[in-house]
């Protein structure tokens, strides 16, 4: 009897298989016209994935991260975006946009909510003083940002006579530590900062 009953087990998933298959074949041949087997062609694996991806999602890109990364990127975005923001900021204080976007790329690397632990904040690390004395109310406010601080490097560029490096140190050491030592302050951190903008600025 053990054996009919495995006999007949056997039987019906044999059954039940067949009918699956069968089933499935139907599906994909109505949805797509083709037979099964170019159907299932359309389900591509690569190596580096864990998963089956549509082929369509490659539109003939080598592999998945290809594919994802001919969309537009976020940071693309936004920089598009800081671009504008920049080029605002330049023209109405007279700083050349590509100093503005130097020190932003130095200061937060264009993250608009970097702070640091001293507490300057935003795209171009405005402290707090700075800030306020500045007109600034929201420092992570992009806009904002940039506007203050295009407005105080053209105030240390005013002050120190048009001298892009001495302007530089005095926007990182403020103008009282240029003063005192008469150009850039002997501060290893001032002195990296402004060999660093001036690389940025000069490529």
């Amino acid at each position: 009897m053990q054996s009919l009953g495995s006999v007949q087990d056997t039987q019906n998933n044999s059954t039940t298989s067949s009918m699956f298959s069968e089933m499935l074949g139907q599906v994909l041949q109505a949805s797509t016209g083709n037979s099964s087997t170019e159907s299932l062609s359309t389900l591509l694996y690569s190596g580096d994935s864990p998963v089956f991806i549509p082929s369509n999602l490659y539109s003939g890109q080598s592999s998945l991260t290809e594919a994802v990364s001919s969309y537009p990127s976020i940071s693309k975005n936004y920089g598009t975006n800081y671009d504008e923001i920049i080029k605002k900021a330049a023209e109405r204080y007279n700083v050349p946009e590509k100093l503005i976007s130097s020190i932003i790329k130095q200061e937060s690397n264009f993250d608009p909510s970097a702070t640091s632990s001293a507490g300057a904040s935003g795209l171009m690390q405005l402290m707090p003083g700075t800030a306020k004395y500045l007109g600034v109310t929201n420092s992570y406010d992009p806009e904002q940002n940039i506007m203050g601080g295009a407005k105080y490097i053209s105030q240390m560029l005013t002050q120190f006579d048009g001298n892009i490096e001495t302007a530089l140190a005095a926007y990182n050491a403020g103008p009282g530590a240029v003063k005192k030592y008469d150009g850039i302050p002997p501060y290893k951190e001032t002195q990296n900062y402004v060999k660093k903008v001036m690389n940025y600025f000069q490529v």
